[in-house]
């Protein structure tokens, strides 16, 4: 097998130790096997390392989301919103809110930004409700 980076013409069989990285943290898948690139290094996994790996990094993309993120589910349980109510106000479709709350997906930085406002002051939850609309101004 010709090393798809390099061009290197043949890779060597072995069984690796893989890091993986994301913000910040870090594992080490152990037992890969693969063909590697004895000049750069680079690695073509077999379909089960493979699936091992990819499994390994969507654990730790998982357990880095919810070690680092708010509780969105107590916030949003504080807010007295269902997970479809809160999509309906904040958009990121139907599922949106479950997945954040499971950590597979990180929440834009704005809706974090704007659930720990509304946390510390839910009165202001009335105004971004579409059937409430913003207080009458006054003079």
């Amino acid at each position: 097998m010709q090393c798809p980076s390099c061009g290197w013409k043949t890779m060597r069989r072995a069984v690796r130790s893989l890091p993986l990285r994301y913000k910040g943290r870090s594992v080490v898948v152990p037992k890969l096997s693969g063909h590697f690139c004895p000049k750069c290094g680079e690695g073509v996994l077999e379909d089960a390392s493979n699936a091992r790996y990819a499994a390994a990094l969507d654990e730790l993309v998982r357990e880095t989301n919810l070690a680092t993120m708010p509780d969105l589910r107590a916030i949003r349980k504080r807010l007295k919103l269902s997970q479809v109510e809160a999509a309906e106000l904040f958009g990121g479709g139907v599922n949106a809110f479950s997945r954040y709350e499971r950590g597979e997906t990180e929440p834009p930085r704005s809706l974090v930004q704007l659930l720990r406002i509304l946390d510390r002051r839910p009165e202001l939850l009335a105004e971004l409700r579409p059937d409430v609309g913003p207080p009458a101004q006054g003079r």
